[in-house]
């Protein structure tokens, strides 16, 4: 019995710190990429499913950061569908007000666009949820295949998302 009360106890101390490190860590809201084709000389079925890739890396890149917590994904889509019900795309007013109400300090949105078969351009920003300060815009044109290069790219934006936020440091966030 003393014996299983120690590991029980073991088990509990050594937790806590886990705990610590990851309540310490900045929530950060990641509303999925949108797919722009406005400028795209053919429109294609599985152009969507690119940005849906590339949406899955980002989020992936995040999920395993040892520096933020990622917000779960099902309840930003939620907000983010029940704040478009208007018709209205979520701009930065809007992605702001999903991170704040979700208790995340940070928020990203991007574009994926498609302007040919072999090149894409994927825009995306790091908000400060408190400020509304735009910390970062990166852009880069993705040439090649798009199903690989897109999430290559959300992956760089991610790593870069992640240093951003370590160099602006994790204030709280005001209701």
């Amino acid at each position: 019995m003393r014996a299983r009360s120690i590991l029980y106890l073991t088990g509990v101390l050594a937790g806590a710190p886990l705990a610590a490190q990851s309540a310490a860590r900045p929530g950060i809201a990641v509303l999925n990429l949108r797919f722009d084709g406005e400028h795209a000389n053919v429109l294609e079925a599985g152009d969507t499913a690119v940005v849906r890739a590339a949406t899955s890396r980002l989020l992936a890149a995040l999920r395993a950061s040892d520096h933020v917590r990622l917000v779960d994904s099902g309840s930003v889509a939620v907000a983010v569908a029940a704040a478009e019900a208007d018709g209205n795309p979520c701009d930065n007013a809007c992605a702001r007000a999903i991170a704040r109400q979700l208790g995340a300090r940070w928020v990203t949105k991007g574009t994926v666009s498609k302007t040919s078969n072999l090149v894409w351009i994927l825009s995306a920003q790091l908000l400060d949820a408190a400020t509304g300060r735009v910390v970062l815009a990166d852009g880069y044109e993705l040439k090649g295949d798009a199903a690989r290069m897109a999430p290559a790219g959300a992956h760089v934006f991610a790593q870069r998302v992640e240093r951003a936020i370590r160099e602006h440091g994790a204030g709280p966030v005001d209701p």
